[in-house]
Formats: structure tokens, C-alpha cells, sequence
């Protein structure tokens, strides 16, 4: 059965293989297609994911996942087996989960691509998810990232500054590795000669000027083994793709502490969400006030185009920095609610929440948009 639909504003040809189809003739020409269409959708992840009835071919776009094909349970163990040969996985292994790169030449980009594979067994079959590079549709530099002013602001601060620790806050997809690959090449561009190091789970782009590591939270080179090796390779800044833990956390604040500029990632949904979490990884409030310089958090937005599309995304972002009335209030161990208090009259701060009804006001985005991503009551 063939249908045609709409995906992304363009007609595509959406393909349910019949039960009884054979896989394709040649695998690699498939999945060929199936990549160069992704590439050209600006999707910045494949998803191949067994169904009840079969396989699901789905890209994420701007955030959001679209069904592009549908197949029968044959054809989808062919796209993943040829992706796994692409990767040199283990075919034979589909029992763990396993992870790998590959290499690949398509009709719509000017050189080969590398991409990233990951596979894990599931009770339907083995699902697939293809990451692509994300300097294809990510921006590069910071005055691309049209974030607001004040926070614009502090990050400049921050890149002219000799020491302190800069944490990022947002879901995952948040942007937050963006963020921090633009800060880390401002920082190049405008400081030549520094040592930089960056601890990353995954390496998502090279970085010219920057020493890039991988790490794995479950493999022998994690955070904390790392960033301890690290101390002794002479950096001036260091990068953290994640704390996670105590004992990383740890590690971190006594780098700040020691005359270091440290970039970093935190799960949490605000600044004083952030602090709070430092709170709970055990790290003393005299700590925190000595080596944080500020806490970034952001979203982002679908941005509206032609009259109501949607077409890339546009960050809703607020910073804050440590100042007399926050380190207050960190140094009397305020709650989440305290915290946000104290720093919500520095100056120019405006919540993201206010970042993205001006984005709304702008026409930059639209209230759908704003509730889709803060909530109903937003």
C-alpha cells in the first residue's frame, strides 16, 4: 500500500510494505535513501523502531519525531542490519545493546557524512536510532544563536573571565551543547593559546583549538577517572558534558575552586533548580558561592515562518549570576523558591518564560508553540 502525505510541508511518498514483501534488493541503496531524505528533511536524528505490525522509519525535525515510512517486520530488520554493517556491529549480537559510527557518502551533501548509530533489543525487535551531524542544521557561533540579550551578556562576561564555574540547565534537546560548543569557539576566537579540554558523552562535533575526550558513565574512561587525569594535563578551561554525581560534582567546584574556568551540564529545569542540585550532591554553600559564576538555562522553539509553518527553533533563555543577594540566600541553604527570589531583581533578568512571550510578540513564535513547550499553563 502507497500513500502520498504531507511531512514537513513537502509531499513525500509514505511506503506499508505488504506481509508477504521480500527486503529490498539492495539494502544499501534503501538505507541510502532513507539517510539522504533525512539529510535533506534538516532531521537531526533517524529512529527505526519495531512495531507491533512491523518497522516505523521516523525523523526528528526541529524537535519533534514524523513518521516517514512504514515497513514490514522484513524490510525494517534489513535497514537495521545494514546500518549495523555500516557501523561494524555485531550482527550476530542482537541480545545487548551496542553503539558505533559510520561513514557514509549521499547524493545531497558535498562530502561524507559521519553519523552515529545506537542499538538496543526490545520485545518487538531491534530499534535503531541514527544521530547526524549536528553542525548540518546547528548553529555555530554565538551571535547565530539570537540569544536574549542579558544573557548574550553574561556569557561575554564569562569568556573574558580567568576563573569560576558556567553550568547550562535544559532538558534533553535543549540546546545546551550548542550553547557551549559556540562559548568554547568564542572563546578560541578571542583567547588564542589557552589550554581547553572537554570531557564529552558523546563527542558531538569537532572542535578546532579544543582537546575533545569521549567518555562513558558505564565504560573505564567516565567523568570522575577523566577529570582527574585531566587536572594533570595543565588546562586553563575545562568542559564537563555532564555532572552527575557527587563525586563528580566534587571534582568539578575544587577545579573552579583552583583557578580553572569550568563549563558544565546540569539536569534541571531552572538556576535555582541547578544550585539546588549541587546542594544535593553534597557540595558546601561557601563552595558553591566561591566557584559558580552563573547558571544558564534554556528551551527551544519551534520558529514560525510564512505565516503559521515551522522551521527551525529559536532559544527561550535567561541567565543568572552570583551576586551579593543570591550568594545570601545559597549561603543560608535557601529552598528552590528562595533562591529564585533572589535572583529574579538582577539586573535585565527576565525568565524564560517572559524570553518566550516576547519570541510570541516578535512573531518569532507562537503561543501553540510557547504551551507545547512550558505547559498548558503557559
Amino acid at each position: 500500500m502507497r500513500q502520498d502525505a504531507t511531512l514537513f510541508g513537502r509531499r513525500v511518498r509514505i511506503v506499508a510494505m505488504p506481509e508477504d514483501s521480500t527486503p529490498p534488493n539492495d539494502a544499501r541503496q534503501f538505507v541510502d535513501q532513507i539517510l539522504n531524505q533525512a539529510l535533506c528533511q534538516r532531521a537531526s536524528d533517524v529512529h527505526i523502531e519495531p512495531t507491533a505490525d512491523g518497522y516505523d522509519v521516523r525523523y526528528r525535525v526541529d524537535g519533534l519525531l514524523h513518521i516517514a515510512g512504514q515497513y514490514d517486520p522484513a524490510v525494517g530488520r534489513t535497514i537495521v542490519n545494514r546500518l549495523m554493517v555500516m557501523a561494524q556491529l555485531l550482527t550476530y549480537r542482537l541480545d545487548i545493546p551496542q553503539e558505533g559510527r559510520l561513514r557514509v557518502a549521499l547524493p545531497a551533501a558535498e562530502a561524507p557524512l559521519e553519523m552515529r548509530l545506537a542499538i538496543i533489543p526490545t520485545s518487538q525487535g531491534i530499534r535503531a536510532a541514527v544521530r547526524l551531524p549536528a553542525e548540518l542544521i546547528q548553529p555555530r557561533t554565538l551571535d547565530q544563536l539570537d540569544l536574549p540579550g542579558q544573557v548574550m551578556d553574561g556569557l561575554m562576561r564569562f569568556v573574558r573571565s580567568d576563573a569560576g564555574m558556567l553550568a547550562m540547565t535544559g532538558p534533553a534537546g535543549s540546546g545546551k551543547t550548542t550553547t557551549i560548543y559556540a562559548l568554547l569557539q568564542k572563546i578560541v576566537e578571542l583567547s588564542p593559546g589557552l589550554s581547553i579540554i572537554c570531557l564529552e558523552d558523546p563527542v558531538e562535533r569537532n572542535l578546532p583549538g579544543v582537546t575533545q575526550i569521549e567518555v562513558s558513565a558505564f565504560g573505564e574512561m567516565t567523568y570522575e577517572r577523566a577529570l582527574k587525569s585531566i587536572l594533570r594535563q595543565d588546562p586553563q578551561i575545562l568542559m564537563l558534558g555532564e555532572i552527575r554525581d557527587a563525586a563528580t560534582a566534587s571534582l568539578a567546584i575544587q577545579a573552579a575552586l583552583s583557578g580553572h574556568r569550568l563549563i558544565c551540564t546540569l539536569h534541571a529545569a531552572s538556576p535555582a533548580g541547578a544550585i539546588s542540585r549541587l546542594f544535593e550532591m553534597g557540595l558546601e554553600p561557601y563552595q558553591i558561592t566561591s566557584a559558580l559564576f552563573g547558571v544558564v538555562a534554556q528551551r527551544l522553539l519551534r520558529r514560525t515562518v510564512n505565516g503559521g509553518e515551522y522551521r527551525g527553533r529559536v532559544p527561550a533563555a535567561e541567565m543568572v549570576v552570583m551576586d551579593d543577594a543570591l550568594r545570601k540566600a545559597v549561603l543560608e541553604r535557601g529552598d528552590a523558591d528562595r533562591l529564585r527570589k533572589s535572583y529574579q531583581s538582577q539586573s535585565r533578568y527576565a525568565s524564560m518564560r517572559a524570553v518566550a512571550d516576547d519570541l510570541v510578540i516578535r512573531g518569532l513564535t507562537d503561543a501553540t508553540e510557547v504551551r507545547r513547550v512550558f505547559g498548558e499553563d503557559a
